[in-house]
């Protein structure tokens, strides 16, 4: 298989994965709804989201949040550590996503399969990221008590 036709067939892959996954992200929001806005700064999603569009390497996003859950941690803040360590574990279960996803295309030859396997990764974890991120400052408790007081 060509490169071209490799990248093509990668990104059909990915926006499909990515449809299929969004609802997945957006139950993870869900389900630490309390701990957002307040504990769960926008800036920290927002670094979040940086770090893994700019991540060369998947452990650099694996270590960004084990730096975040460690900080919550020395501040006593449980709820805010177990937020990241769910986080780490969804993303890192991506890795056999990224694996079943890989099989489905042969790599143009040359290509390294761990290179490949991390770079999806990555790729996967940023489209996962993204879908939270979204989610998360789309619905927030302030726009909730909004809307009680409008009715």
């Amino acid at each position: 298989m060509s490169e071209l036709a490799y990248l093509l067939k990668q990104k059909q892959g990915i926006a499909a994965w990515s449809d299929r996954w969004q609802a997945e992200a957006a139950r993870f929001a869900d389900s630490h709804r309390d701990l957002l806005p307040k504990r769960i700064t926008n800036a920290q999603l927002y670094g979040l989201g940086n770090v893994v569009r700019s991540a060369r390497r998947y452990a650099d996003i694996e270590r960004f949040i084990r730096h975040q859950a460690e900080k919550a941690e020395r501040a006593g803040r449980l709820d805010v550590q177990g937020y990241w360590n769910d986080l780490k574990d969804a993303l890192g279960n991506l890795r056999s996503e990224a694996q079943a996803l890989l099989k489905t295309f042969p790599l143009p030859a040359g290509m390294d399969h761990q290179e490949a396997l991390d770079a999806l990764h990555r790729e996967l974890a940023g489209f996962y990221v993204q879908h939270l991120i979204a989610h998360s400052l789309y619905w927030t408790p302030a726009q909730e008590e909004s809307k009680r007081r409008e009715r």
